[in-house]
């Protein structure tokens, strides 16, 4: 029996951004692309209280059931719907975060741009994307994603679209990086590959939820080696590689100015 268990990658992923939240404090956030909810229910378990969106439909359906107590408590709030149809009062935020998402959107300065209508003047903007240019693989063409960075292209893009403070890093080396083409092969020999003749949108729409054996799920015991505790060590070493541009998984992070 298969079950959702974050592999190592994620795990260390969440721990950066732990880290980041250590810098941009704030404890009200929209998540845009919210997928699955796992992000949400990471920062509501750090107090934070939000707000997810997300235009997939499916995807709203496994965040409801992620989020359900979050919801019924009113700590957060769910929406199904595109960023770039949201009205201008929509919310007014500590952090406006995304996880995964920007490599999906065609004009990612407009992107930056419209979730930080979204944040208060003070407030930051978090950002997770796919990185290094030369670790295009097969995953990205099930997956709906237009590209990748490299960590002068995050902060580039970052800084143009009006931030301050930009800082971006590489997170979860060499973890991701040890196991990136393990997970294109384990991605090689799914269902995923019937997505390659999807469009870009229908492969975008899935993206946050897909379900691959000894990838994005694993079997039940597997949480005895797969968990904050044991890979402990792996969050120690990720951030002597921070200020480098090795990641496979790049965060960047800045302020919205008054």
């Amino acid at each position: 029996m298969f079950v959702k268990i974050d592999p190592p990658g994620t795990f260390c992923t969440y721990e950066a951004l732990r880290d980041a939240l250590k810098v941009t404090g704030g404890r009200t956030f929209l998540e845009i692309g919210c997928g699955g909810g796992s992000i949400s229910k990471f920062l509501c378990d750090l107090s934070l209280e939000g707000v997810g969106v997300d235009f997939s439909k499916s995807a709203i359906e496994v965040a409801k059931k992620t989020m359900e107590a979050e919801i019924a408590s009113d700590k957060y709030r769910l929406v199904h719907g595109d960023v770039f149809d949201l009205p201008e009062d929509f919310a007014k935020v500590d952090i406006a975060l995304s996880y995964m998402v920007m490599e999906h959107v065609a004009d990612d300065q407009d992107f930056i741009q419209k979730i930080t209508r979204y944040v208060r003047p003070g407030g930051s903007i978090i950002l997770a994307v796919p990185g290094r240019r030369d670790c295009w693989s097969v995953e990205d063409e099930t997956v709906g994603h237009l590209r990748r960075y490299d960590r002068s292209d995050l902060m580039n893009v970052m800084n143009k679209s009006g931030l301050s403070q930009v800082e971006v890093w590489s997170v979860a080396v060499p973890t991701a990086n040890i196991l990136f083409r393990i997970g294109a092969w384990l991605v090689s020999r799914s269902k995923e590959m019937e997505k390659v003749g999807q469009s870009q949108r229908e492969q975008t729409e899935s993206s946050g939820i897909r379900e691959i054996p000894w990838k994005t799920v694993f079997p039940s015991w597997v949480r005895i080696i797969l968990n904050r505790v044991t890979l402990w060590p792996l969050f120690v070493i990720q951030r002597l590689f921070y200020k480098t541009g090795l990641g496979v998984t790049m965060m960047g992070f800045g302020r919205v100015p008054p």
